[in-house]
């Protein structure tokens, strides 16, 4: 088994700076679980602690049964694949992924059936001969991806591998990275600050900010119910559009207010917010459930009044930066509508695909 489970664990470097705080999370066997959020979030000290790279300061990691906090790196059976490649300059590719075992002293053949194996998998076997300045950048990373295939390791860990490529070759790493899962069938864990990559690849995504676990899910469950604001505006592209307002009652009715909107709220919402009556609140809503294709999904949605700030287009879809007076947000519109940079346009709000989040807490109301 490779189930890697982190117990209450904290790491606190000198001067008492906190990089994660009392963070557990279950990884399941052949699990792909992705470690994302922004720079200095914590994601990479995690990685690095499972690896044996850091100290745990407080708490207990396991693989399979074993608390590894006082194993060697090199006794806990992980496989590292780094950003920068790590790969020596004056080995050829073959001895590059043939590198570590011989370390382990594994017999000459069967490094030799290894390194052939994961060479094939990789589609690399015509680069075997080569050194890696000979290599592309996405050359070389598969090559870092082999050397730690053929160690056949209980849990693969990935700490930014692509972010040296280019945007095409990111594309095609990270298809290439998911069918690699699927194939070898083993526990990866894979840290990036690129949401896109997130949830393109993880059959669970793990977010993090401040050295704290923010939410754990499968990727459609973190876009469609973030459990707050700042899961909510962190997954998304572009991200989600937030208003803050008061909720107020009229009759049988609850209302958001804005400034240059209001929305009446579904019914099937009352319960979960009538305690925020004549409380401000933030409203949310995604770009793509702001626009002009939105009337159509739905007859009689609020609409806002703005004016267009920015306008992109993106071939099939339109975004279009837009300032209502007191917030900015962005829109999805028909890439076929015409505007100009000055109009002012109203585009409507898909209600049923909305949120709401406390103002103080900033957690997930609705």
């Amino acid at each position: 088994m490779a189930e890697v489970l982190l117990e209450n664990v904290w790491k606190i470097y000198e001067g008492d700076v906190t990089a994660v705080k009392n963070i557990s999370l279950e990884i399941k066997n052949r699990e792909f679980m992705v470690l994302v959020g922004p720079s200095g979030c914590g994601k990479s000290t995690t990685l690095r602690m499972i690896a044996g790279l850091e100290e745990i300061t407080r708490g207990t990691i396991r693989i399979g049964s074993r608390a590894i906090n006082n194993i060697l790196p090199k006794d806990r059976d992980i496989a590292m694949v780094f950003q920068n490649y790590a790969l020596y300059p004056h080995m050829t590719v073959y001895d590059n992924m043939a590198f570590g075992l011989k370390l382990r002293h594994f017999k000459k053949e069967d490094i030799r059936k290894r390194v052939l194996e994961a060479a094939r998998i990789l589609n690399i076997e015509e680069y075997l001969d080569r050194r890696p300045k000979q290599l592309s950048g996405g050359q070389r990373q598969r090559v870092a991806v082999g050397r730690a295939i053929v160690r056949k390791p209980e849990a693969f860990l990935f700490d930014e591998p692509l972010s040296n490529l280019d945007a095409k070759m990111r594309v095609q790493m990270r298809a290439e990275i998911s069918k690699l899962h699927t194939q070898l069938e083993t526990t990866m864990i894979y840290v990036t600050h690129d949401q896109t990559e997130a949830m393109t690849m993880g059959d669970r995504i793990c977010v993090m900010n401040d050295g704290i676990i923010q939410q754990v899910a499968e990727p459609i469950e973190l876009y469609d119910h973030p459990a707050n604001r700042f899961v909510a505006g962190f997954i998304g592209t572009p991200p989600m559009n937030f208003f803050e307002g008061i909720l107020t009652a009229q009759g049988d009715d609850l209302i958001f207010k804005e400034e240059n909107f209001s929305v009446v709220l579904p019914l099937e919402w009352r319960n979960k917010v009538e305690a925020y009556i004549d409380r401000r609140i933030t409203f949310g809503v995604r770009p793509e459930d702001m626009g002009s294709d939105v009337a159509e999904k739905m007859p009689g949605m609020p609409k806002v009044l703005a004016k267009v700030e920015v306008i992109e287009p993106m071939g099939a879809e339109t975004y279009v930066y837009l300032n209502s007076g007191r917030h900015s947000f962005i829109a999805r519109v028909d890439p076929h509508r015409r505007m100009k940079v000055g109009d002012e346009i109203q585009v409507a709000i898909y209600l049923p695909k909305a949120h709401l989040f406390n103002v103080e807490t900033e957690q997930a109301i609705i």
